[in-house]
């Protein structure tokens, strides 16, 4: 047991020294902003939805029932609040969990570079998150943390079942995604790219058929009982949450080109198309009833459907631009940084940023040096790629942004690794060409 401990240790010390520095990093910011600190928005809502799922049973939102969200964090800080209560222990029980997720964010990630190159190799990617940005995030108990950890650990465990199949990695990623769909719907996409990698990767087809098969089995079993509590509640079906209708209304306030308010008739087109019963709850809105807050996220999709309509007849060019340039730039390089800590500006971590953007587009061209390594990236940046996309399409947020960066810093990991084997190859073909250069002036002399 010391033997083996001895032996990780020596093998991975550099980066249990980063770990290190971030855990006195994080505690030193714990201590900074205080235990209860909040953004008093949606971190407060999900707190407050896993208080009140214990107190009354039901899954709520900014204090009435409701599907905006998926129940993956409420059931979690419930969870934490019957183990520690309700006082400052459980928050501070929320804070030192959120802190181990991010760290454990950075080990995933340097595990998951490991699988391809050295341990000096591997942490440099990992050193990006010193930023104090992702130090900030792990101090608000919101979707981020958890998201990010588990969306690593779906990466990594891809990237190794791809190398080579077994069942432990193939039930952890059935597991990792189930709980990732219950924390962020975006994430459902994932399987598409999961399958086309390990296509490409030459995995027995029948064996994967057999695995997504019991996989959607398994999802479809779990997913039921929310389905059916939703069409219960509001008679209607959806799988996962009704929340998309604001954020896509804020997205068609974004790039450029889009129409004004004044150029639009919402009486016409939206208000005057309501049905009797969205318009009863409308009219009589109640904060407090969780059909009108219901009908809001329904009328807000309405709105933003009807301007997407509007503006791709106005003007096609700026809405496919703003929709597929615009707006994924906004969040290649932006901090989810609200609030300094230890008065580090937004800007600092701009330029952190952007040096790690550059790096990240360098190393994604060292991968044409090394065409086996070419379908970890192709996998790699369709998987980044396609969470760009799902969060333009709604509205392009840094919060956003940050949980999708890891996926950066492993294409950055594997192309230092690519570059680092370049360089040692051609030493050593150097190396022996001078020796059998010697030998053979030793050999006319």
């Amino acid at each position: 047991m010391k033997s083996k401990l001895k032996n990780y240790v020596k093998d991975n010390y550099p980066i249990l020294i980063l770990l290190f520095v971030l855990l006195i990093i994080h505690i030193l910011a714990l201590k900074s902003l205080g235990v209860n600190y909040n953004i008093n928005s949606d971190d407060i809502g999900y707190i407050n939805s896993g208080l009140r799922l214990i107190e009354r049973g039901t899954i709520t939102m900014h204090g009435v029932i409701s599907a905006q969200i998926m129940p993956g964090m409420t059931f979690f800080i419930a969870l934490i609040s019957l183990i520690f209560g309700k006082g400052l222990l459980f928050m501070g029980a929320l804070k030192v969990l959120w802190m181990i997720m991010g760290l454990l964010t950075v080990y995933t990630v340097y595990r998951s570079i490991r699988l391809y190159t050295n341990k000096w190799i591997s942490i440099i990617p990992c050193l990006f998150f010193l930023s104090l940005d992702y130090v900030w995030m792990n101090n608000l108990i919101l979707t981020e943390t958890p998201f990010i950890l588990i969306f690593a650990l779906l990466v990594y465990h891809t990237l190794k079942i791809a190398k080579e199949p077994n069942k432990k990695d193939y039930i952890l990623i059935v597991i990792y995604y189930i709980i990732g769909v219950f924390i962020r719907p975006n994430i459902a996409i994932y399987p598409i790219f999961l399958f086309l990698y390990l296509l490409i990767k030459k995995y027995d087809f029948k064996l994967l058929m057999r695995q997504c098969l019991i996989a959607g089995g398994v999802l479809i079993v779990v997913l039921i009982p929310w389905i059916y509590r939703n069409y219960k509640l509001f008679d209607k079906f959806f799988i996962f949450t009704y929340g998309v209708g604001n954020p896509l209304l804020l997205g068609t306030y974004q790039g450029y080109g889009y129409p004004s308010d004044s150029e639009l008739d919402y009486n016409t087109n939206v208000y005057d198309v309501f049905d009797e019963k969205m318009a009863y709850y409308l009219d009589n809105y109640d904060p407090d009833d969780y059909m009108s807050r219901y009908y809001v996220s329904v009328k807000d999709e309405m709105l933003a459907k009807y301007r997407m309509r509007e503006w791709w007849k106005k003007d096609k060019w700026s809405m496919i631009k703003s929709y597929l340039y615009h707006k994924p730039k906004s969040m290649l390089v932006s901090p989810f940084y609200w609030y300094t800590v230890f008065n580090v500006s937004q800007r600092t971590l701009l330029i952190f940023r952007i040096v790690e953007f550059i790096l990240f587009l360098i190393c994604s061209c060292l991968f044409f040096l090394e065409k086996v390594k070419f379908k970890e990236w192709l996998f790699l940046m369709f998987t980044y790629g396609s969470q760009l996309a799902v969060y333009a399409y709604t509205f392009a947020f840094s919060r956003y942004a940050i949980s999708l960066y890891f996926i950066r810093y492993i294409v950055i990991g594997i192309g230092l690794g690519i570059l680092f084997n370049k360089i040692k190859g051609r030493s050593k073909n150097e190396s022996i060409n001078d020796n059998s250069s010697i030998q053979r002036r030793r050999k006319h002399s």
